[in-house]
């Protein structure tokens, strides 16, 4: 709570942002919680919340009264989405990448998309061998190019594009086959 607090400059307002973070915070982990299934993402929506609080500290006059409340929910409610929002587009957008590879159909696809969203395929990569999954970390959650990959793992580029390969075909086959026997 010191960072807050070093953001903000009159005496009164520190003592409200206090009380207001003392009163709400559960309530807001709540809220982001339960539309972001992640207890790590709600916490950083929460911290933004509250960034955004700051520069409206001005517009509370009570804490605890259902406007201020309300006031404080609905911002970590858009917040949350916003972030539910961006990981279904890194989703999508990896899930797209990966899928360029294959000869599914476009149905299966979009069925896998539906499935999996962004942490669990980030799970599901870290379980491919780490010759496989480091090579798709770096390609697409990272967004390094093969000549890139090749200098940082020391190995040729034609190798980047054949593990690459490889390492798409093995996790589609795992998200195909919904492999969570050692889930």
């Amino acid at each position: 709570m010191l960072i807050y607090l070093t953001l903000i400059n009159k005496e009164s307002n520190r003592t409200k942002f206090e009380q207001l973070y003392l009163e709400y915070r559960h309530t807001m982990f709540y809220v982001a919680n339960s539309i972001l299934k992640d207890e790590y993402l709600a916490e950083d929506a929460v911290h933004k919340a509250f960034m955004k609080t700051i520069d409206h500290l001005e517009k509370i006059n009570e804490i605890k009264c259902h406007k201020t409340k309300g006031f404080l929910v609905i911002i970590v409610k858009n917040i949350s989405i916003d972030m539910y929002n961006k990981r279904k587009r890194e989703n999508r957008m990896l899930l797209d990448e990966i899928s360029n590879f294959s000869n599914k159909s476009l149905a299966s696809e979009e069925k896998l998309l539906e499935d999996y969203d962004y942490s669990n395929l980030l799970k599901k990569i870290l379980k491919l061998p780490p010759n496989y999954s480091n090579i798709l970390l770096l390609k697409y959650a990272h967004g390094y190019t093969d000549e890139e990959i090749a200098d940082i793992l020391d190995i040729s580029n034609v190798n980047v594009r054949k593990r690459a390969e490889r390492a798409r075909k093995v996790l589609l086959k795992h998200l195909e086959e919904g492999s969570d026997a050692d889930e």
